[in-house]
């Protein structure tokens, strides 16, 4: 039957433009087939191949208003789950000419996000720890603690954290004297005084101070 013919076969252009406003792209497929013989591209069709991108214009920018958006920021993770964000702004675009305007005037459009997830690279083992506990004492020295624990990538216990590298489990804390100052976790302590409730343990570690020189000024009134 003789050889038989190859042909190029192009789809439909792209019905969209890529551009909402001004000029854009419009885009297509180009195969090389033999006619009505199989559906598998060939290697090579005789003539140009035909052109895959074109130009469109969707009429000129003027009085739009679109999101402008910034490149991403680094991780803010070095290792492991972390954030990355970017900055976006309200365009007002006249033909070219952008004027940045408050966002309130973009809010009929779709904001793009302004902050995505991130890993660079697994972390390893490192060390965990839980928020200070409170101080044991309000004055004269106390001692808080927290939690501290070796983690691998999956978050299950391990023994492989540098020992040298691990954070504090306890601290002292609140080590000025009682009688230095009035004390600052109470604001009524001189009705506690007039109200001679110095006598309970609860107020005079509360009120250490007041009830303190209230001992000295009214020996006769204040029981320790």
């Amino acid at each position: 039957m003789g050889a038989c013919a190859s042909s190029w076969f192009t789809s439909l252009w792209s019905q969209r433009c890529s551009a909402e406003c001004g000029r854009g792209k419009q885009t297509r497929t180009a195969v090389c087939l033999i006619d009505h013989g199989t559906d598998l591209p060939l290697d090579s069709c005789e003539g140009e191949r035909p052109p895959e991108v074109t130009v469109c214009d969707s009429g000129p920018c003027e009085n739009r208003l679109e999101w402008y958006t910034g490149p991403w920021g680094q991780c803010s993770a070095e290792c492991g789950n972390g954030t990355q964000t970017r900055s976006v702004a309200c365009i007002f675009n006249n033909d070219g000419r952008m004027e940045v305007v408050d966002q309130l005037q973009c809010s009929s459009l779709s904001q793009p996000i302004t902050s995505q997830p991130c890993r660079l690279k697994p972390c390893g083992v490192q060390w965990y720890f839980t928020e200070w506990s409170a101080c044991s004492s309000s004055c004269n020295g106390g001692y808080r603690v927290r939690e501290v624990r070796c983690l691998a990538n999956n978050i299950t216990p391990s023994d492989r954290c540098d020992p040298s590298l691990s954070p504090k489990s306890r601290e002292e804390c609140n080590k000025q004297p009682c009688g230095a100052e009035i004390s600052k976790s109470y604001h009524n302590c001189m009705v506690v005084v007039q109200a001679r409730l110095c006598v309970y343990p609860y107020y005079r570690s509360v009120c250490c101070a007041a009830c303190s020189r209230a001992h000295k000024t009214y020996p006769n009134h204040i029981r320790r």
